[in-house]
């Protein structure tokens, strides 16, 4: 990592987890554990704690650091899809003008992440009203009435 980020290039948050410098050291611990090639002993308190709550990245605490570096980052696989979470959510939020939301760090953190894939299109739902409207009962060889 060349860039260095400053805390004043941040806005406070409003709270204690969000204060300028705080929210500058989590910046650059972050991309220097992504660097490094997210070495589980470089995973540290503060980038959990970051990512899972004070960050508002959108990903749940897995119970604690070990949990959560389980879940998101111990496999390639897992890391891939941690990185495009992330990506999505900093692109999403970037432009939100909302310090107290870290809109500033994902706006940075944006810039260095690799661009979100699309997400999969959403099969259309059928409200069950609709779908059981335009079925005919029909009557089964001992009497019982079924809509399938």
């Amino acid at each position: 990592m060349s860039t260095r980020y400053q805390p004043d290039q941040f806005q406070p948050s409003g709270w204690d987890s969000g204060t300028p410098e705080r929210k500058a050291r989590f910046v650059n611990e972050f991309l220097r554990f992504a660097a490094a090639g997210f070495p589980r002993e470089k995973f540290s308190r503060r980038l959990y704690l970051g990512l899972s709550t004070h960050g508002y990245f959108g990903f749940i605490a897995h119970y604690n650091l070990d949990g959560f570096y389980d879940a998101q980052l111990s496999t390639a696989e897992r890391r891939d899809g941690f990185l495009q979470q992330l990506a999505r959510n900093c692109e999403h939020d970037a432009d939100l003008a909302r310090p107290d939301l870290w809109s500033d760090v994902k706006t940075v953190l944006a810039k260095h992440l690799p661009t979100p894939a699309p997400r999969p299109a959403r099969a259309a739902r059928l409200s069950p009203f609709t779908v059981v409207g335009t079925l005919t009962a029909r009557q089964t060889r001992d009497g019982q009435i079924t809509l399938f």
